[in-house]
């Protein structure tokens, strides 16, 4: 059996409401070819909606064919945060009741993981609480920056608390922080630019004594860490340098190298090659590496095709770990 912990999912009913009344400058529609697409106000872009994303009975097939016990969700990331923006308390508050909504139809192999309100700092510690109180919310998926603004800014340092308070598991996907023009077309953004969010907020976070100040944050990052698995020796480097490189930034706020800060997080098998999972694995060990799907994205691994052949040929104890073991012992004492 598996524990997916990362997918991501949009209720129908959510859709029609959004398309009679727009929420938080967010309305719906459907397209010409019959799909539903969002729009922001004052953006003339649209996002489209992957069907699957609210075909909920072909998801609950999906989970029971592929042995998926249970599906960690979230909704799609331009949602949670976008240039220049992020999720504010209507939007925090419509799609968490969404996502219960969901939840609650799922047979039992779909889990909420609660959306933060980023976008108004202030009172984000307050929207967090109330989803824990609400929901019994185990877990959030926080975006990689608030919209161009680092997590790791003194705004965000009580949320941090709470969240390790609570024991909340942090999966972190990475979201678009500045337009795409620079990189040609949205699509390369995806491919190239949210692997490197990713590995800069969590640099961030690590030189900036985010990670040394809570040391019990359960953090689990996308994608297979974006790019920081292959990048821990570079980021080593610049704590032990002593020429003329040496900067004293790099120890100012840590106690440790950088890599041992890598050591306490984790890992979903979404890194989409089987070398890059079986890379992922070897180097920060079968205990830190969790399944993840990116149920249901093409650039994603929603069938486990990419992930399932490198974990089914791991030992059976390590098979155990990554399908379902690790993700088991996060969630045990999640929101209490």
């Amino acid at each position: 059996m598996i524990i997916d912990l990362h997918a991501h999912a949009l209720g129908e009913r959510f859709l029609h409401d959004l398309a009679r009344t727009p929420v938080a400058g967010l309305r719906a529609e459907r397209g010409d070819d019959g799909y539903w697409v969002i729009r922001r106000h004052g953006d003339d872009r649209k996002s489209s909606i992957d069907p699957n994303l609210h075909d909920l009975p072909g998801r609950i097939d999906s989970l029971k064919r592929r042995n998926v016990e249970l599906q960690l969700f979230a909704p799609p990331p331009f949602m949670l945060a976008w240039p220049d923006g992020a999720a504010g308390t209507e939007l925090v508050r419509a799609l968490n009741r969404a996502s219960r909504d969901i939840a609650a139809d799922s047979e039992g192999r779909m889990e909420m993981l609660a959306v933060l309100a980023l976008g108004e700092p202030e009172v984000a510690v307050q929207e967090l609480q109330r989803a824990v109180d609400e929901y019994g919310v185990r877990g959030v998926m926080m975006p990689s920056s608030a919209g161009g603004r680092p997590l790791d800014g003194p705004e965000f340092a009580p949320l941090f608390t709470l969240i390790e308070k609570l024991g909340l598991i942090v999966f972190m996907h990475p979201t678009s922080a500045v337009t795409s023009e620079r990189f040609g077309m949205y699509g390369i953004h995806v491919l190239v630019g949210w692997p490197f969010e990713t590995t800069l907020a969590v640099t961030r976070m690590i030189f900036n004594g985010l990670l040394e100040r809570h040391p019990r944050l359960k953090l689990v990052l996308a994608h297979g860490g974006g790019n920081l698995v292959y990048l821990r020796g570079r980021l080593d480097s610049a704590y032990d340098a002593t020429g003329w490189e040496a900067d004293p930034y790099f120890r100012q706020h840590i106690s440790q190298r950088p890599s041992a800060y890598l050591d306490r997080l984790y890992y979903d098998t979404c890194a989409l090659s089987e070398d890059s999972n079986r890379f992922t694995i070897q180097t920060m060990g079968p205990e830190r590496v969790v399944f993840g799907s990116d149920y249901p994205f093409d650039i994603g691994d929603p069938e486990g095709k990419r992930s399932v052949p490198v974990v089914d040929g791991l030992p059976p104890a390590d098979r155990e770990k990554v399908y379902r073991g690790n993700a088991q012992r996060l969630l045990a004492d999640a929101g209490r």
